[in-house]
């Protein structure tokens, strides 16, 4: 019997759109960029602009070894990449102002939290299930989510919140999951991570031994190597209303 769920964070209980992540990504760019001239230092907007895909670029790549980098070492690489020399050209206050505003924007243009968030969450507390997020995070940092889930009353009903950033490995390395259980005092056998990814949740939580659920509108066995999730939903809304064949696991 299930007594631990765990949920990744990103088109799982929330989702967004490309209009607000390019929204979010000139207003970064356009601050940073008014913050580094302020300081009297010479920079094109197409260089941060630049730097800012070439970090991210660079960022993937880390998490495709089941690592990643910390929030700092992002900045850093993000205006390094912008400008050789840059991130040693400014002062702590300022670079402590641009990591401010690289994570502060998600808050002005959050995502949405999905409509069956709320009901699985409080049916599953209501149950005494313990309840934990396993989220890698790519652009905004962990820190930001947890203020995002906390402002919008989401965070309360959970026992762990874990992001990548903040522990520097990522899905699929089962060890986010295992640092997880561990957290929540949970055996993986009694345990099962949600999520939309398969080659992040699904190959990650069989890693670590967990039980684990697809959410994805149109699944097909094609893009499975081998490694399948205990069941598959087409959309939240279905889990939702599931949730006993999902617990009986």
């Amino acid at each position: 019997m299930i007594d631990t769920v765990t949920f990744d964070l990103w088109n799982t209980l929330i989702h967004d759109t490309r209009e607000n992540g390019e929204t979010r990504t000139n207003l970064r760019l356009s601050k940073i960029y008014k913050t580094v001239t302020s300081s009297n230092i010479s920079i094109q907007r197409e260089d941060l602009k630049r730097g800012y895909f070439e970090c991210l670029e660079y960022c993937i790549s880390v998490r495709k070894k089941g690592l990643d980098v910390s929030f700092a070492e992002q900045i850093c690489q993000f205006l390094e990449l912008s400008k050789t020399g840059l991130y040693s050209e400014l002062d702590d206050a300022t670079i402590g102002r641009i990591e401010n505003i690289y994570a502060d924007v998600y808050l002005e243009h959050p995502s949405l939290i999905h409509s069956s968030s709320f009901e699985i969450i409080k049916n599953l507390k209501a149950k005494h299930i313990k309840l934990a997020i396993i989220s890698n995070t790519s652009m905004t940092p962990g820190t930001t989510f947890r203020k995002f889930l906390f402002k919008h009353g989401l965070a309360q009903y959970f026992d762990a919140l874990i992001f990548s950033d903040e522990l520097r490995i990522s899905k699929p390395n089962p060890d986010l999951f295992t640092y997880t259980l561990n957290k929540l005092s949970s055996a993986p056998e009694y345990t099962v991570h949600v999520g939309d990814q398969y080659q992040t949740d699904i190959i990650g939580a069989k890693a670590a031994g967990i039980n684990s659920i697809l959410i994805d509108p149109n699944p097909t066995t094609e893009d499975l190597d081998g490694i399948y999730p205990s069941l598959t939903y087409d959309s939240l809304n279905t889990l939702s209303n599931n949730l006993n064949q999902m617990l009986t696991l």
